[in-house]
Formats: structure tokens, sequence, C-alpha cells
């Protein structure tokens, strides 16, 4: 493990690859080389330890990087901004030498509202330039730019000659990256990657800044908007104000991970989309919309009582359940709402009824959400649920180590409730064969695989391997999850389905973590350095989103995410898809983040 090397505070990416590295988070702090365990089919475990070495020279890289982006990268894009020639060319060595691409290589994609200009690298060389030559490029990339929001340097790999940091002489591969507006207001990015000679012995040599002898342009995109697509709402419409937890308001050890969940219809059939929020500390709201311009409080308006308990609850309760979804269980129009552990009958738009006793609805321990589809096609919509955590028993201890990425033992099985008719629901997730193994789930989605008009499910695991279900038509599944080719990581936190290839067959896109870090750590182990299966392990934990593409007539998926420029996503979660600028093609909307404590300074 590299942990133990690590000097500066680790970010929540870099902790979780060392953590997947196949070994479980210890009970305490341990010093020294801490031993990667991975576990076999049997039970068995087996430790090694990553080479004391390599564990050195990843470090070396890891300071590195972390001292060119502060000391290097950091002024250099800001004097990119500024368009300070001079200021860019002194962060060359004398003879230094450069390679531009060349401008007329540069292809335009009309992106419906984007106009995006892109050379994306290739086999021609491209023109050499000096150093003058080579700052004034770097400078031109603000060109258009009346403001700027902001610039970053990223390194993506970083490397010592001859796996020596002592020579002095590196390699490095940046991701330059800008943001801002014309001088219309319009937005502007440009994303670009550069490969860099660069010599230095020390950190004070990269703070003075004249480290880099050679320079290589290696891709090149430009876009541009005549607007934005989207406008800041929340506090216009009335929702800036809903007490919903706020991780960014709390103290430390207040912050929560999970805590709310909300599902978004139109309750009352007036045309416009309602919300409603449940929450871990049992207060439920029905924000309806005001004609589409605002939001309101209707809870306790349509008989929905504002606690699950009727009264504010001082602390969570052991089973926390705060699901939120729309169900029209009797056809009658108007969906009805489940809402943490209770049902209710929406009666006309106007008042809701608690149906919950005579459901049969009995969920497990802590359910992380919930998916609604017709899944045997008798014309009344049924309910799958969503599980992570079996419930503690008496021999459970603070000390015994949780299950980790890889483990498909350590969650619960999930549940699949029939729709009966008459407001009532059966437990039929052994018979259906739809409980998708006791793995931690994080997300699911209903989709039409194989066209024969029966939902097949895809279930996105935090931990443990995705599984995919095709609906046989009989009223079960069967598990074809590695037959279709969609479970080659795990580390999954979201999921959504759509035609977005527009062959009309469904995609599957997967959220995952992607770090940038991660992947420069990664490039420098290999299989042989661990058990077998722990270093697929260690690539899956910054594997990036996946794009799984079903060819017409197939049944196996094909992974496209990299050539589809939808891989490198962050700490994923929840992505959603959606024609957001009309034109009749789907878009991806993938949210990122974790447990941030800085609201400048989001994780993710």
């Amino acid at each position: 493990m590299l942990a133990p090397l690590i000097k500066f505070p680790l970010p929540a990416a870099l902790a979780a690859i060392l953590c997947v590295a196949g070994c479980r988070p210890a009970a305490k702090p341990t010093t020294g080389a801490a031993p990667v365990v991975s576990s076999s089919e049997d039970g068995s475990t087996e430790s090694s330890e990553l080479d004391l070495d390599k564990q050195k020279y990843i470090w070396a890289i890891e300071h590195t990087a972390f001292e060119l982006e502060k000391k290097f990268g950091a002024p250099l894009v800001a004097s990119m901004g500024r368009q300070d020639i001079a200021a860019v060319r002194r962060f060359f060595r004398p003879g230094f030498s450069g390679v531009v691409r060349n401008p007329k290589n540069r292809t335009e994609i009309d992106l419906s509202y984007i106009r995006e200009i892109r050379d994306a690298g290739g086999s021609e060389k491209g023109s050499s330039v000096n150093a003058g030559e080579m700052a004034a490029h770097l400078c031109s990339y603000f060109d258009d730019f009346e403001k700027v929001g902001g610039a970053k340097c990223r390194v993506l790999d970083l490397r010592a000659d001859n796996s020596d940091p002592q020579t002095g002489n590196w390699t490095a591969t940046l991701l330059l990256t800008g943001a801002g507006q014309d001088a219309q207001g319009a937005p502007l990015e440009f994303e670009s990657r550069h490969i860099l000679q660069c010599r230095f012995e020390n950190d004070e040599a990269i703070a003075a800044h004249d480290i880099v002898v050679g320079w290589v342009v290696q891709s090149e995109k430009f876009r541009s908007s005549t607007g934005p697509l989207f406008e800041e709402v929340t506090e216009s419409f009335g929702l800036a104000d809903v007490d919903i937890r706020d991780n960014w308001k709390v103290k430390t050890d207040k912050v929560r991970q999970y805590y709310s969940q909300m599902a978004v219809e139109d309750f009352n059939r007036d045309g416009f989309l309602d919300i409603a929020i449940a929450s871990a500390n049992g207060r439920w709201r029905l924000l309806a919309s005001r004609a589409g311009r605002a939001f309101r409080d209707a809870t306790t308006e349509v008989g929905l009582p504002p606690w699950a308990d009727e009264q504010p609850r001082s602390q969570a309760v052991a089973n926390q359940v705060f699901l939120a979804a729309w169900i029209d269980f009797d056809n009658d129009d108007f969906p009805d709402l489940l809402l943490g552990d209770r049902l209710f009958h929406n009666r006309a738009g106007r008042a809701f009824e608690d149906v919950t006793d005579i459901s049969g609805l009995r969920f497990n321990y802590n359910p992380k959400g919930c998916i609604v589809a017709d899944y045997d096609c008798d014309g009344l919509l049924d309910l799958y649920v969503l599980h992570q955590d079996p419930p503690p028993t008496s021999e459970s201890t603070s000390d015994a180590p949780p299950g980790w990425v890889g483990d498909d033992n350590s969650g619960a099985e999930n549940q699949l409730w029939k729709n009966l008719g008459g407001g009532r629901f059966l437990d039929v997730t052994k018979s259906a064969r739809a409980g998708g193994g006791r793995r931690q789930s994080f997300a699911a989605v209903w989709l039409h695989a194989n066209h024969d008009h029966y939902p097949d499910l895809y279930i996105a695991n935090d931990f443990g391997a995705n599984v995919f279900l095709l609906n046989d038509g009989k009223g079960g599944f069967q598990d074809v999850s590695r037959s279709a080719g969609v479970v080659d990581f795990a580390t999954s936190m979201g999921v959504a389905a759509g035609d977005i290839t527009g062959n009309g067959s469904p995609d599957i896109y997967v959220a995952n973590m992607y770090s940038k870090m991660g992947r420069r750590i990664i490039a420098h182990i290999t299989a042989d350095d661990y058990p077998p299966g722990v270093f697929e392990q260690i690539r899956g934990a910054c594997a990036g989103n996946r794009l799984y593409s079903l060819r017409p007539g197939q049944t196996k998926f094909e992974e496209i995410s990299e050539d589809s420029g939808v891989n490198q996503v962050g700490w994923a979660y929840a992505p959603a898809l959606a024609d957001f600028d009309r034109d009749g093609l789907l878009d991806i909307y993938a949210a990122t983040g974790f447990l941030s404590y800085d609201r400048h300074k989001p994780d993710g």
C-alpha cells in the first residue's frame, strides 16, 4: 500500500484508490507499509506488500505532481490568462524547443447550441517553434476572452528519467483548461493536452519556474456558445429556503452522505411538475408548483403529515427509511406517493390517504432507493427497492471490517414488490430471482434490452460487481451480467439508460469514480505488483464513467465511454439523460462530488 508514505492530507479520491487495492480499512491507523489483502472465492485471504522502492518512487511522483500544479501550473495559466507573453516565456529554459499543432488541421463541430473547434491530435507532427512563438501560442488560447472565469493546470502523467527522480529529468503530461466570457458575455472555454520535457532537481527549482526544455502540444479543443443553456433560478422559485440539510453549513461531525431523497411528478395534473422530499430525520415535504414559476409547501394542505411519526424526531431511528417515489398503483391517472416507509393514495390531486397497512409493503434495513415499472406487463406498476447493508446483529462490533470493492457478499439483497391490484403488494424477490445478490446497491434502472416488451433491470453497486438481470417474460429474471459485458468495474454510484447513439437500442451510462491522481498512480503499477485480481480493482476505482452501447440485434454491449468523451467525470453520482437542447438527441448530465467541507473547494 502507498498510504503510509503519503505525507500530505489524502483527498477522498486517492484514499479510495489506496483502499480498493484489495484491502479493507483498518479499525485503527497503522504504521509501516500496510499489506494488501485480497479474498479468494473460497474465502481465504492473501497478503502482499507493494515493493518498497516502488512505493518511494510513487511518493516522489505524487509529491512532485502537486508541486508542479501549485508552483508551476498555477502561475503559468495566470500568465496565459493575462496574455503576458514575456511572463510565459520565462518558464522555458535556454535551448527550448516546441511543437504546436497546425491550425489547418482543426475541424468545427456543431453541437446544437455549442460550437466546438478541435484538433484532437494525430500522427502529424506539427510545426516547430521557439520559446517566444510557443509563449504566444499558449497566450492565444485567451484571445477571445473578455473575462476569465477560471484557468487550471493539471498533471495527468509524470515520469522521471529511468524511474530515478535524482536525475532531475522529467516528462509531464499536462491538461490546461480555461473558461470565461467573450465581449458579449457569451461563454467560452478551451481544453488542451501537452507533453513537456522538464529539468529540475528539487521543489525550489520548480518554484523558480524556468524548468521546461521541450513542449509538444498534443491536442486542443475550443468551445463557444451564444449564451448559457441553463439559468440558476433556485431563489426565484422559492427553493433556496427549503430546510434540506446542507453539508456545507453543519459541523463536521454532522456531515452525512445519505440524508434526503426526492421524486418529481405532476401530482394534481395541472400540467406542472411537483417535488416530494423525504429525509433521514423523518421530515416530509410536498412542494407544489405554482404554474411553473415557483413552488410552495403543500404538505399539510393535501393531508400529508410533515413528519413520519407526526412529531419531529430528535434523532434518527435505527432503520432509516427515506424513500421517495411516485407510483400510480391503481391506474386512476393520479400518481400515488411512496414517502419514507408509507404509501399514500392520491385522491384526484386534492388529498392523500395513508394506505400502508393494506399495501403489505415492508422494507428491509435502510433501503437506499427505489424504481418503478410494470415488470410483468400485467398493467400494474411494480416497485423495486435497493439495499446496501444487512441489519446489524448482536455479533456485530465496531471493529468488524466493512465490505469493500470486489466483495459480492457484504451487502443485502434488493426487494421486488409485485402489484396485486387493490393497493396490495407482494414480495416476489426470491421467486422472481430479482435480489441481485448480497451486494451494496446504489442505483438501478429499467430498460428494454431485447425489445420483448418486458423491462430488464440493471443494478449499479457501490461495492461488488454490477448486475444485469434479463426479464424472462414469465415473472422472473436471469443474471446475464457477464455475458452482456457490463460488469467490468465496481464502485458504481448511479446509472441511467436511453438510446444515446440513436441506433434504436438502449445504452447504459454508469457513474463510477475517476481521478487524475488515481490515473497517475496506476500508471506506475502493474498486475504483477499484487495478488491476482487486485490490480483490476485498483484500476476500476478510477475507471471513470462507463457507456455501454448495444447494437441492434446483439446481446453483448460495447464499452465506448473513452471514444465518446464521457469517461472522465470525477467522483460521479446520479447521471441523467434528457434532450436538454431539444435537438432530438439525448444529452448527459453527469453529477459529481462527495463529502466536501468547503463550498469553494468541492471534491469531485
